[in-house]
């Protein structure tokens, strides 16, 4: 058992001592540059002042939220020892082959099944969770074998068979938890966004290596999305990107290899409907729905889109469905506006109502200034709706500009008032628009054709 010193001694401490041992060290002692902490203890080991790293070589474990500060501390004393931080060390524990764990036997002559990693530990609704249950209904229907791994949130147990949610523990207790869970499931293809569930998948691949493959899913086009899945793309079977720009972007700036990664847009649930779209009167229906925040989706720029209509006299109106901090904005300037004919709060649908929700619309609009691949621009476009949207990641696999739909660059969002305009007095484009996505979005997107090609890609 190797010593280690944690530099820190603060509100994560007590964590970070219960990992370190997990990675098998034994904790020396507590460091912190605060003088008002030396000589007391946590959980019985001692507090100490940085000056004694003068007399020791062995590893320090340090905060990836201060590393930097910390690095260029222990080369001002000319540490000898090495330095890790949190987030390398949770690594290193889980990918041990050397790990100290009991887990359940893998059942002997069973078929694999699919485990699900849609853990998050509130209860919002988003793309990630509306992915994993119609996925996983989509093999289940075809007689595979699923589980989704799930935080609190129970609305998955609506939209899906076999949950399991995981809520009220400590990180390594509730890793340990899911990975006895997933060795129960074994032999499976673990389909991870890499939440903490994708440690416990990495503890069972460490046990059982020839039981589980590991599949990372790339649902954002974000900064963090492409750090955290290279970080852990040399322990991936694959990287699935749903979009081409996410592909692209793993290839051509992060330099990723083109081996380990898989192009395949979202799919949807398709919608049971007639091939064509029916008129849905002389007034234009915009329908919009997302969580209901600044971040990302920029919903509190929604007036102005409203009132750009409004000023130009447009015969339209807006129905926005979501929920979340936007909210009590909208509602107030519905208010004030008195605008309740006009533009509808829908509040929170299911999944299995959005279909419903978006027969009725003529127009999809987004403007997220990022995106993975849109689940709801793509349940829109099944259903006739045309996307005006934002140049965002997924857009142009699938929308060809002023044929089935419009683009605008994510700065000139403003200008989908124009684009709504062009719509609402061309209805012959917006039909041939409607009735050519609705053909689109059957052909490329449909979750049973998904679930197969998971089966044919996937299998041991």
């Amino acid at each position: 058992m190797e010593d280690i010193i944690i530099f820190g001694a603060g509100k994560m401490a007590s964590k970070n001592r219960e990992w370190a041992e997990f990675a098998g060290y034994r904790v020396l002692f507590f460091v912190d540059n605060d003088p008002g902490k030396w000589g007391g203890t946590i959980d019985g080991i001692p507090i100490c002042s940085p000056g004694i790293l003068k007399d020791h070589s062995c590893r320090v474990l340090f905060s990836d939220l201060y590393g930097k500060e910390i690095e260029a501390q222990l080369e001002e004393i000319s540490y000898r020892g090495q330095r890790t931080g949190v987030r390398q060390l949770k690594k290193e524990a889980v990918c041990s082959k050397d790990i100290n764990i009991t887990l359940p036997k893998v059942q002997s002559g069973r078929e694999a099944g699919f485990v699900f990693d849609a853990y998050f530990p509130g209860s919002n609704w988003g793309g990630v969770e509306s992915f994993s249950c119609m996925v996983a209904g989509g093999l289940s229907e075809l007689g595979v074998r699923t589980c989704l791994l799930c935080g609190p949130n129970e609305r998955f147990d609506e939209f899906a068979d076999h949950c399991l949610h995981f809520s009220g523990v400590e990180e390594l207790e509730l890793v340990k938890e899911m990975a006895v869970k997933i060795a129960e499931s074994l032999p499976c293809i673990f389909i991870s966004h890499a939440s903490v569930a994708l440690y416990a998948a990495q503890i069972v691949r460490s046990v059982f290596p020839d039981q589980i493959q590991v599949v990372i899913v790339a649902h954002g086009d974000e900064k963090n999305t492409y750090e955290t899945l290279c970080y852990w793309a040399d322990q991936a079977d694959k990287i699935v990107c749903i979009s081409k720009k996410i592909q692209s972007e793993f290839q051509n700036r992060y330099g990723l290899s083109k081996d380990i990664l898989l192009y395949r847009p979202n799919p949807i649930q398709l919608p049971a409907l007639a091939e064509k779209k029916k008129p849905q009167g002389s007034r234009l229906k915009i329908g919009f729905a997302a969580r209901l925040r600044k971040e990302q989706k920029r919903v509190h720029l929604l007036p102005e889109i409203i009132d750009a209509c409004v000023e130009r006299k447009l015969n339209v109106e807006f129905h926005i469905a979501g929920e979340g901090e936007c909210l009590e904005l909208l509602q107030a300037y519905v208010e004030e506006k008195h605008l309740e004919e006009s533009v509808h709060l829908a509040g929170w649908i299911a999944p299995v109502d959005m279909a419903d929700f978006w027969e009725k619309q003529d127009v999809y609009l987004n403007i997220s200034d990022f995106e993975g691949m849109s689940l709801a621009m793509l349940e829109a476009m099944a259903c006739g709706a045309v996307p005006v949207v934002t140049e965002v990641s997924g857009v142009s696999d699938l929308i060809e500009d002023g044929k089935n739909g419009f683009i605008v660059s994510v700065d000139n969002w403003v200008k989908t008032a124009d684009k709504i305009e062009i719509l609402s007095k061309d209805r012959d484009m917006l039909q041939r628009a409607s009735d050519h996505n609705m053909c689109l979005i059957r052909e490329k997107c449909d979750v049973s054709d998904y679930a197969k090609w998971l089966m044919e890609t996937f299998h041991f």
